[in-house]
């Protein structure tokens, strides 16, 4: 009987941390049920061969990934040439966006709040510090191109911390 729920506890284990990934995308703290995940696996292992240092660098991965992803659409819009507002209207906006998108349709509403948010946000500060359209839509695009870029991003981190996990493991 121990062999089945050890066999089971593993597959779980390992269909959790796949599934972190795939949620990235979503706007789901994917990386943090990441390291969750493994630092669960180690609390009943007794950190083999997971040790607490594994743990501390996946946890930083993951808020290192949240940090990009926060600030990219800022950046991204600044660099298409956005005033300080219009960054800070990305990140609010987009802040923003992913609320209302959550409240109208979970998940989908989510994403698609975030990236309508962090354009709508940029492109409204940008315009009213310049009363310029075509300057405020292409730093609107802007924020939305860094938003998808700070999504990406974190994905990546993602699929890395998972990497990082399977060679720790075999």
């Amino acid at each position: 009987m121990d062999a089945i729920v050890s066999t089971a506890m593993h597959i779980l284990f390992w269909l959790v941390l796949i599934l972190s990934v795939f949620v990235v995308p979503l706007g789901l703290p994917g990386t943090f049920i990441i390291v969750a995940t493994v630092f669960i696996h180690g609390f009943f292992t007794d950190f083999v061969p997971f040790s607490g240092s594994l743990i501390l660098v996946l946890l930083t991965i993951a808020v290192a990934g949240e940090i990009i992803e926060f600030f990219f659409g800022a950046a991204s819009a600044k660099k298409f040439g956005g005033s300080k507002n219009s960054m800070w209207g990305a990140i609010i906006g987009g802040f923003i966006g992913a609320i209302i998108g959550s409240a109208l349709v979970p998940v989908i509403g989510t994403v698609i709040g975030v990236f309508a948010g962090a354009f709508i946000g940029a492109a409204s500060l940008e315009y009213l510090s310049t009363h310029d359209s075509s300057k405020a839509v292409r730093v609107g695009f802007g924020a939305f191109l860094g938003t998808l870029g700070g999504r990406f991003s974190k994905l990546t981190l993602a699929v890395i911390m998972v990497v990082i996990v399977i060679f720790k493991f075999v």
